[in-house]
C-alpha cells in the first residue's frame, strides 16, 4: 500500500478538507514515519522516539552512530532534554530563532551533545500545538545519495518506507541551515555556514 501524499495547502485550510489536519498529528503523535517541507529542504522524520528513529535509519539507509538534529516550532518542545544554554547560545536563539539555525548544544550531566533548530516553516509551527516531542530531522535522500529537490523523486526512493508525504511542490532553492557549536564554555565554533552568515553570527556575539 502507498503512503499517502497530502498537499500541505489542503492541511493547512481546513475548510478543503475538513478535521484532515488533526488525522494527520494524530498519525505523527503515534509514530508515522513521514517527509514534510522546512525552509530549505524536504526533511525525513517523526517525532523523537526511539522506534521512529530505528525507521529513518532503516529508510535512508543510514549509519546509526550518524547523528541528527532535532527540530520543532518551539523551544518548549525541548524542555525535556536538559539542554545547556550558556550565555553565547542564549544570544543566538534569542536573535535568529525561530529561523535556519542550528545549535550544538551540550546536555547537563552528561557528554552527549544535540543539535537542535527552532523552525518558522509553517507547517511545523502548526505541529508545536499537537505534538509533545520535537521531530527527527535529515535530509529527504539515501544516505551517501545526493538531495534531489523534487517531491515525485522522493516519494518513488521512499514510497516503501513512509507512512505519509507532505507536499508542497518543488521548494524554493536556499541555503542550508547554519550549523554553530556552542557547548564548549568559551567562544563559538561555525561548523557549516549557510543560509545565517558567519558575519551575522559574530556580529550578534559581539553586541
Amino acid at each position: 500500500m502507498k503512503p499517502e501524499r497530502l498537499k500541505l495547502k489542503d492541511i493547512i485550510d481546513g475548510s478543503i478538507a475538513p478535521r484532515l489536519f488533526e488525522r494527520v498529528m494524530a498519525q505523527i503523535n503515534q509514530g508515522s514515519l513521514f517527509v514534510y517541507p522546512t525552509e530549505t529542504i524536504y526533511g525525513i522524520g517523526g517525532i523523537a522516539t526511539g522506534k521512529v528513529r530505528e525507521k529513518i535509519f532503516d529508510a535512508k539507509r543510514r549509519q546509526p552512530e550518524n547523528p541528527m538534529i532535532l527540530i520543532g516550532g518551539c523551544l518548549s518542545l525541548f524542555s525535556d532534554y536538559k539542554l545547556v544554554f550558556n550565555r553565547n547560545a542564549e544570544i543566538l536563539a534569542e536573535t535568529f530563532w525561530p529561523g535556519n539555525l542550528t545549535l550544538i548544544l551540550p546536555v547537563s550531566g552528561s557528554k552527549e551533545k544535540m543539535s537542535i533548530r527552532v523552525s518558522d516553516h509553517p507547517f511545523l509551527q502548526m505541529l508545536t500545538e499537537y505534538v509533545t516531542l520535537p521531530l527527527y530531522s535529515t535530509s529527504a535522500n539515501i544516505s551517501g545519495t545526493e538531495y534531489v529537490n523534487d517531491p515525485d523523486v522522493i516519494y518513488t526512493i521512499f514510497s516503501d518506507k513512509i507512512d505519509i508525504m507532505i507536499d508542497d511542490g518543488t521548494l524554493q532553492e536556499s541555503l542550508p541551515s547554519t550549523v554553530v557549536d556552542v557547548s564548549g564554555n568559551e567562544g563559538i565554533d561555525i561548523i557549516r555556514e549557510g543560509a545565517v552568515s558567519a558575519a551575522k553570527i559574530n556580529e550578534a556575539i559581539k553586541q
